[in-house]
């Protein structure tokens, strides 16, 4: 052997002793970067549908990497999410891959960061202040704020009421909760149907906290109070709907007194097709889901890079479609199929179904 062999096989020894000790060259971080065992994803809570499908959404990508899914629910409880983010991250756990919902606006600012501590990776969901941006806050950690058209939702069954009272008449409206996003933009999109609606007018608004039973108390107390004049229920979501129609039920008016919800959930398409309900902005919970959860553990594998992705997907709304009797029956009979909501089904294009980026103004 000569001499410059001897030294190329030394150097060439040498160096995979040293990768051997300290990991893989620079150039190879990406690939060796290790994936996510766990996809911890955050909800408001288990027992109402569209969770329960946000939650289905996120196993099926869970499932399709061999990762555990581990939710955490906080009954709306921004607290409760703060104490269970702030247990996995003592634990130890930089690069995890979070899918997180943040109760209100006022806990998305400290949810983003602690992730950023933490060296975890987090998508949200629904609740973004209009102030802060995942590029601008946290931009290392906070991957994107994923969420549904509110002001679209609110307008499209603003003018659906609006027809099926003929133009004119009262309506009562029940909304969330104040500083949600999701309500602000679908009372926005409700007021500019009213402008393009002169004959509707709101006879009260009442919160109703994204309940059934709220919204079913809400709804007896209007129609004592305001009887015939009450044309028409505008609910901000398909719990508080299914309480308006229960207590119009207890006086015959279901089905006369017009009744609109956003969701889409399966016990709120059957009413619309009874008849019962009037409309209802049926949104996908269980892409909401999958993309939440494939978003953060493509970032936390390695697999994209924060840094390559552009506003537009970073803070994006997902495609929805209004429920009414015309089109329901279609929606009842679809059924999600798990190998689109795979992990690599998802990674092709996870903005496939986006409809853009959040305009300013409407959080």
């Amino acid at each position: 052997m000569t001499l410059l062999k001897r030294i190329s096989a030394a150097v060439a020894a040498a160096v995979a002793i040293a990768v051997a000790m300290i990991g893989p060259l620079a150039g190879d971080s990406a690939a060796a970067q290790e994936k996510p065992k766990t996809i911890y994803l955050a909800v408001g809570t288990t027992s109402s549908e569209y969770w329960q499908e946000v939650i289905w959404g996120a196993q099926q990508v869970a499932n399709s990497v061999g990762a555990k899914l581990e939710v955490y629910e906080s009954g709306f409880d921004g607290q409760k999410h703060m104490q269970q983010l702030g247990a996995i991250l003592a634990a130890g756990c930089e690069g995890c891959a979070f899918a997180w919902f943040p109760d209100s606006t006022a806990f998305t600012k400290a949810f983003v960061e602690r992730a950023e501590a933490g060296g975890a990776f987090m998508t949200t969901m629904w609740n973004r202040p209009e102030e802060i941006h995942p590029w601008d806050t946290a931009p290392d950690a906070w991957i994107a704020n994923i969420s549904f058209d509110g002001v679209d939702s609110g307008y499209q069954n603003g003018m659906a009421l609006c027809k099926a009272i003929g133009g004119k008449g009262g309506i009562a409206v029940l909304k969330g909760t104040p500083d949600n996003p999701p309500s602000k933009q679908r009372e926005i999109g409700l007021l500019k149907a009213v402008s393009e609606c002169p004959g509707m007018t709101i006879l009260d608004t009442q919160i109703g906290n994204w309940g059934q039973t709220e919204g079913q108390n809400i709804t007896r107390t209007w129609i004592a109070r305001y009887g015939e004049q009450l044309k028409g229920v505008f609910a901000q979501n398909d719990g508080m709907a299914l309480g308006a129609v229960a207590a119009l039920r207890e006086k015959g008016l279901a089905g006369k007194v017009p009744v609109t919800g956003s969701d889409g959930s399966s016990d709120v398409l059957k009413l619309i097709k009874s008849g019962e309900m009037l409309s209802s902005m049926r949104i996908s919970s269980q892409l909401h889901g999958a993309v939440a959860a494939a978003l953060a553990y493509a970032v936390a594998s390695g697999d994209f890079k924060i840094a390559d992705l552009e506003q537009a997907q970073r803070d994006f709304y997902l495609e929805q479609t209004l429920a009414t009797k015309d089109n329901v029956d279609a929606m009842l009979s679809a059924q999600p199929n798990p190998a689109d909501f795979s992990y690599d089904a998802l990674k092709k294009n996870i903005w496939a179904r986006s409809k853009g980026q959040i305009p300013v103004g409407v959080n």
